[in-house]
């Protein structure tokens, strides 16, 4: 063969291989390619607390669940219900502020602060795996806080398309995690409320209480042949929501309006064709567009988000418009997100009943009757003054030093109008003149993201 004709099948391979290596780019894989499942260091997960636990002492064994499903790229390594076991790794001693205050209160419990550590995890085939972590927050009974909009509730429900197989996926995972952990019922966290109030009383670790738990060490997981790849560009199907975590801490008292945000996905977004869109990993990045620090008067803090471009890893970044669709936070903090993807802490009515209380009992303490005495043989009828209520003495005296004001205040009318007034004035500040609490969307939060709808020329 002469040369020129060598260097043309030269050519001509040289061709063809550039024509195939786009296509193999763009499915992701080609068929000897394997992906590392390896959750690498500083990958968080969520895990709750399947007990109640007493605290004595540090080492003491603490279990807890999985309460979110753990994703590597395209597939679960970790389904809720997996068990993880730890201990109490030290007890830190509050500071003094806080003890002081909490005495003020009539509370002379020590309030340790416990730093938990999982050691080991359960993986589906019923091995156990050794891991190294760090304990992060501590949020009572965490649920997500869904956007609600009454005007697209009942197109949602006709929804059967991918964006509405998604979103049921969405829900029946969500009521997967909360039927793992079923909340105290009212006779046991009555019992609890009851000790609390006590001026000395055992600390617990709340069953259900939800914590990040960070890993300080890669786990891999083996190796597989991932799933095929949608075809460069691809978008999920518009009003897609999509689970993520936030990477960096906000906070509507110190984030100004334009501030750039950025998530992570923590569930790998298909196509309808089973095509890995988005694997996990991928970068969400956006902008406070809206940031109300608290006030006094109990005016909370306000932020809203928006997302605006998404990364895949090794990928260019392109424009993907998506506002908050839900973010997780504990029972009883009030969080809403409204159907612009702003959120807010709305204040509980109930926040007036223990300042009217608290004056009432004042009223009851300081009033004095008098009445006809005419029981004591031989002693002519004479006016006798009764020194308050006895029960609006307890009353008032357990709200200015709890139980033992309780008790202390039935021994002395003036000692009673004093515990009384200091009850009041404290319920007063913080219920109703105090300053609002600030939203905060910590590193690591969960949050679901909605893509915008899509628009009528798309239709």
């Amino acid at each position: 063969m002469s040369t020129s004709a060598v260097w043309r099948v030269f050519r001509l391979c040289v061709s063809l291989l550039a024509v195939s290596l786009p296509a193999i780019t763009a499915s992701g894989q080609g068929p000897d390619t394997v992906v590392e499942l390896m959750l690498q260091r500083g990958r968080t997960m969520r895990v709750a607390l399947d007990r109640r636990i007493a605290i004595h002492h540090a080492g003491q064994l603490v279990t807890g669940t999985l309460v979110e499903p753990v994703y590597v790229y395209d597939r679960v390594v970790l389904p809720i219900g997996t068990r993880l076991t730890g201990h109490i790794e030290r007890l830190e001693q509050p500071s003094k502020k806080a003890r002081t205050l909490a005495m003020i209160g009539g509370d002379f419990s020590p309030h340790p602060h416990p730093v938990l550590c999982f050691d080991s995890v359960g993986v589906p085939d019923g091995a156990v795996i050794s891991i190294v972590t760090s304990v992060k927050g501590g949020t009572l009974r965490a649920r997500p806080q869904v956007s609600r909009n009454p005007k697209k509730a009942s197109d949602e429900k006709d929804d059967a398309g991918p964006v509405g197989v998604l979103r049921d996926a969405v829900s029946a995972q969500a009521h997967e995690a909360l039927a793992l952990l079923k909340d105290p019922g009212k006779v046991e966290r009555l019992e609890q409320m009851a000790v609390d109030q006590l001026p000395y009383h055992p600390e617990f670790l709340a069953k259900g209480m939800v914590y990040d738990v960070e890993l300080l060490e890669p786990v891999s997981f083996g190796t597989v042949q991932p799933i095929a790849s949608a075809p460069a560009g691809s978008l999920p199907a518009p009003d897609s929501v999509l689970a993520a975590k936030m990477v960096s801490t906000i906070d509507s008292a110190k984030t100004p309006r334009g501030a750039p945000i950025a998530a992570r996905l923590t569930e790998p977004v298909l196509s309808t064709q089973h095509e890995v869109i988005f694997p996990e990993g991928t970068l969400l990045t956006g902008e406070v567009t809206f940031a109300k620090p608290a006030r006094r008067w109990r005016h909370n803090g306000q932020l809203r988000i928006l997302f605006a471009s998404v990364q895949p890893p090794a990928q260019a970044s392109r424009p993907l418009l998506a506002s908050l669709y839900s973010i997780e936070a504990g029972a009883g903090e009030g969080v809403r997100v409204d159907e612009e993807g702003g959120t807010s802490i709305t204040n509980s009515k109930t926040r007036f009943i223990p300042p009217a209380l608290a004056v009432l009992a004042v009223r009851g303490s300081a009033h004095q009757e008098h009445e006809l005495d005419d029981d004591d043989v031989g002693r002519p009828a004479h006016l006798v003054a009764t020194q308050g209520s006895p029960g609006a003495k307890a009353l008032g005296g357990f709200f200015g030093f709890g139980a033992i004001g309780a008790v202390v205040g039935q021994l002395s009318r003036p000692v009673a109008i004093a515990l009384s007034a200091v009850g009041a004035a404290r319920t007063v500040y913080t219920s109703i003149i105090a300053k609002g609490r600030e939203m905060t969307f910590s590193a690591d939060t969960p949050i679901q993201v909605r893509l915008a709808p899509a628009s009528s020329s798309d239709k």
